[in-house]
């Protein structure tokens, strides 16, 4: 039997596709003017192929109930069926990049914001595009706290419920830690009071938008 080393080397294409919800900020219509993007990832309950049910979940449900000014071009991609989002990092990066370059996108501007599922999702995707986003805002959930340097150059507001049985308090506090150490921009927002779901209170914060709008690459 002979053994010998050889090399694969080849261009794979992949395709990708993903059904998403876009609305547009009012005072869209001035041609001079860009607008920062946030990009919204849903939590495993509502993955499937009905993009419609996004309407009135999570951020657009904020928007739509309160009184917030959301001065951004916002996009809410949904998950497919037995998918999660790091499966689906190709897709989302895609989507980002296509609205970027159709829209009157500030590509300095671009945030992540992800509940659960989606907060994972948020994780993940920056640390595998961290030049991409000028912040990000992850929900309920944990990171890779050995790839936590990946993040040091991102403003990131992470939010988690003291009481959340779902995911712990530790998988946030231990991934926020870990880029405190490599002196990331990083605060972290806990309610003493709240378990897993912490949407609503956080998403209908202007507080958060603000801040939001004081965050460019």
């Amino acid at each position: 039997m002979t053994i010998k080393r050889s090399t694969l080397s080849v261009e794979i294409t992949k395709k990708v596709q993903i059904d998403y919800l876009i609305s547009f900020p009012d005072g869209y219509a001035d041609q001079t003017r860009e607008w920062g993007l946030i990009v919204f990832l849903h939590g495993m309950d509502m993955r499937g192929d009905n993009v419609t049910q996004l309407l009135n979940y999570g951020l657009l449900e904020a928007a739509n109930e309160g009184n917030l000014s959301l001065p951004f071009v916002v996009a809410v991609p949904q998950c497919p069926s037995e998918s999660y989002w790091n499966m689906e990092r190709d897709a989302v990066t895609a989507l980002i990049e296509e609205l970027s370059a159709n829209h009157r996108v500030d590509g300095r501007r671009i945030f992540l914001i992800g509940y659960s599922l989606g907060g994972y999702g948020v994780w993940d995707l920056a640390i595998h595009n961290p030049k991409m986003f000028a912040a990000i805002v992850p929900l309920s959930s944990g990171g890779q706290v050995s790839k936590a340097e990946k993040l040091k150059d991102i403003s990131i507001w992470a939010f988690h419920g003291a009481k959340d049985d779902i995911v712990p308090l530790e998988q946030m506090t231990d991934m926020v830690s870990a880029i405190e150490k490599h002196q990331g921009n990083v605060r972290l927002t806990i309610y003493p009071d709240l378990g897993h779901d912490i949407m609503r209170e956080t998403l209908s914060n202007q507080e958060l938008y603000t801040w939001l709008l004081e965050q460019t690459k």
